[in-house]
């Protein structure tokens, strides 16, 4: 599995089946960038806290 999809898969905003047969490659791509975005917004909620 590519670590693409399994990272989408992993973090639960889409399933295998749903990449498949609902989701294409651009919406592989943005589903991406809100890991991402979410990501850096939880580093910075974290550092605020400390």
């Amino acid at each position: 599995m590519p670590r693409s999809i399994g990272l989408v898969v992993s973090k639960k905003y889409a399933t295998p089946h749903e990449l498949q047969t609902v989701y294409g490659a651009e919406d592989l791509y943005d589903l991406l960038e809100i890991i991402v975005v979410d990501g850096h917004n939880d580093r910075i909620m974290s550092e605020r806290k400390e």
